[in-house]
């Protein structure tokens, strides 16, 4: 994790405890919650990884905000091909299990770090792609209805970030004809964000997709708390010119190809599906049964979730006017 991430944990929380390990490292994050669970009595644990409100936000909000964005700018014979975001905690996943309802053809692409490939082969390792890829599956992932996984070489996000923020990979890219407007905002790429991008090229070159068709990502976060890795490869690697920016936007842009991607049989997703196993049932205290229900009592279960989005706003609000707390905030 960044200087700057670290930095910014401090601000807004009393005590920050790190663990070892690199971005993949998540498993010694939980071991020190249950440490901490067995030793403190004042313990409340928000788990992003299986919080159903976390999958139920991204399918009511984000979800809905893509479809209108979809709608204000696709013709009658535009096509939606589909969407394709990065899994971290899974949650933004869940956009795309939403635009399935508005678009039934549309595909969901979910993509991981090469260098630690747990959807694609079952593997594990250390990556630098801050913010995804936790070497399990989150629980809160509905598998059964992801189409394609990509494995995102973190070597391509690295090179991209320096190429879009360094001021020599700016110039080469105005002088190749990219637009002002756009060079001047690509810091609101960040390194997940990149890796977002590449895996919407790798799934449109994957389907040979035109310009009648639409592929949708999110930029997930932005360069502002990446400054530190920009300061690390320069030192690791020397300055920065235009020789090495027309290397970067070859290699690891315009070069791109659809290799590291896999299109899903109904095996395939089950056998994606079956790796929480290990770590929810064998190591955090989940049921067998519902990991089952997840797969074979699909509607009642994944259904039902989604179909409780309006009752719990409804709990949310009485909370709200009951509690006072936006009278406070205002």
């Amino acid at each position: 994790m960044s200087r700057e991430r670290f930095e910014w944990l401090k601000t807004v929380a009393g005590e920050v405890i790190g663990t070892p390990g690199t971005e993949s490292n998540v498993k010694e994050i939980y071991d020190k919650v249950w440490e901490l669970r067995k030793t403190r009595d004042n313990i409340m644990v928000f788990n992003q990884f299986d919080e159903f409100g976390n999958h139920l936000w991204h399918y009511e909000v984000t979800g809905h905000a893509m479809e209108e964005v979809l709608k204000s700018v696709m013709g009658p014979k535009d096509r939606f091909a589909g969407v394709t975001v990065t899994s971290g905690s899974a949650g933004t996943t869940a956009c795309g299990n939403y635009l399935k309802t508005v678009f039934p053809d549309s595909k969901l692409a979910v993509g991981e770090a090469l260098q630690c490939p747990t959807l694609v082969w079952n593997g594990f390792g250390a990556h630098r792609i801050e913010g995804i890829g936790d070497k399990h599956v989150p629980w809160i992932h509905d598998v059964r209805e992801t189409d394609l996984i990509v494995a995102l070489d973190d070597e391509d996000c690295m090179a991209l970030v320096r190429l879009f923020n360094d001021p020599a990979g700016r110039a080469y890219l105005k002088g190749r004809g990219v637009a002002e407007d756009v060079v001047e905002r690509l810091d609101l790429l960040g390194i997940s964000g990149v890796a977002n991008l590449l895996g919407a090229i790798k799934m449109a070159k994957y389907y040979e997709l035109t310009e009648d068709d639409f592929v949708f990502t999110v930029f997930t976060d932005s360069m502002e708390l990446y400054g530190s890795r920009l300061e690390e490869m320069a030192e690791a690697r020397g300055p920065y010119d235009a020789v090495q920016a027309a290397v970067d936007c070859h290699a690891h842009l315009w070069g791109i190809k659809d290799d590291g991607l896999i299109e899903l049989t109904y095996p395939e997703r089950q056998r994606v599906h079956n790796l929480k196993y290990y770590t929810w049932v064998e190591q955090q205290g989940r049921t067998l049964e519902e990991l089952q229900a997840q797969w074979y009592d699909y509607d009642a279960y994944w259904g039902k979730l989604r179909r409780q989005a309006g009752a719990i706003d409804r709990l949310i609000e009485d909370f709200n006017r009951e509690s006072g707390a936006l009278e406070r905030l205002a």
